[in-house]
């Protein structure tokens, strides 16, 4: 069961209970103490430079069940994950944790930023995370520094097969 509330125009979900889900999950168990104070967003670096974040804000939204805000953008994957508003909190909120489960959660949906996925995705195909080209090897050898050795990108389709990293974020491996 879900209510549906309108938020910025759209129709948004509450999905009852989820903070008492999330909360069952080591590192957030005390997302409920959080009273809002803004200690978490005030000393918050990346807050400080990106309008958008907000860390309290990450806060109510789980407290009030509203998922799909916080899976459906970007947000949850701008934390650094630096714990200054670990370090701040005055209840030992642990939001860097509660993020953490948050982008678990998000992921195990299948919700995760196309970058990431193209990134995941390229390690898949090219063993790093760009191609190492020749003139790469040119600028190491006039640097002084030894050729990079190959990759066995076998070997890193199975991590990636073997962790259900491929299936659950629809990875595209190229086939030999």
């Amino acid at each position: 069961m879900s209510i549906r509330v309108t938020h910025g125009g759209s129709i948004l979900g509450i999905v009852p209970g989820f903070k008492y889900d999330l909360s069952e999950h080591h590192g957030a168990e005390n997302l409920m103490h959080c009273f809002q104070c803004g200690s978490c967003t005030s000393d918050c670096p990346v807050a400080q430079r990106v309008k958008e974040f907000r860390p309290r804000e990450i806060a109510r939204l789980a407290f009030f069940g509203l998922k799909d805000v916080l899976f459906s953008d970007d947000t949850l994957w701008l934390c650094s994950q630096c714990y200054t508003c670990y370090e701040r909190c005055p209840e030992d909120v642990k939001l860097t944790e509660v993020i953490t489960v948050l982008r678990r959660m998000a992921v195990k949906e299948g919700h995760l930023p196309n970058a990431f996925k193209t990134l995941v995705e390229t390690i898949g195909n090219k063993g790093r995370i760009y191609e190492i080209t020749e003139f790469e090897d040119e600028i190491r050898e006039n640097m002084g520094l030894p050729k990079l050795p190959d990759i066995n990108l076998e070997e890193v389709k199975t991590v990636l097969k073997t962790t259900g990293l491929d299936k659950l974020i629809d990875l595209n491996l190229e086939e030999d």
